[in-house]
């Protein structure tokens, strides 16, 4: 197994999460109003970004020893995470698209705070089952 190509492997895979993370948590700063849940998503996705960091500060020798099979799992959580941070953060645009200046309207409000509390709790899951699985590999590659 070549190191190098382990390391490319795992940037191009970490970078466009990464990248939707930071858009979606863009899109959530900018709602000064937020309700409780979503301040709370923000925390995850930091929590998710901290741990995609960490993913991509194992080094060269680590991955060789983790084996080519372990590349499998880091790529399926972050296609998972960013697939599921486009299609919130479209979402979280239609949702609020009655809001003017980062405060919600009262529509919006209750769009995103009642309605739509079961779709943010589902991405707050997916976001958890990404760190977590993400971590798992981050404490076994630095054993």
């Amino acid at each position: 197994m070549d190191p190098l190509s382990v390391t490319a492997a795992v940037v191009g895979i970490t970078a466009p999460a990464a990248h939707c993370i930071h858009l979606l948590l863009g899109g959530l700063q900018k709602i000064v109003d937020a309700p409780e849940t979503l301040k709370s998503l923000k925390n995850d996705l930091l929590s998710v970004d901290q741990a995609l960091t960490s993913l991509q500060a194992i080094s060269d020798q680590q991955w060789k020893a983790l084996g080519e099979m372990v590349v499998i799992q880091p790529k399926t959580a972050t296609t998972s995470c960013k697939e599921s941070c486009d299609r919130f953060r479209i979402a979280l645009s239609r949702w609020t698209r009655h809001s003017e200046d980062g405060k919600l309207s009262l529509r919006d409000r209750a769009m995103v705070g009642f309605i739509k509390q079961g779709y943010v709790k589902s991405m707050t899951e997916q976001l958890q089952y990404c760190k977590l699985t993400l971590a798992s590999i981050v404490s076994i590659a630095t054993l």
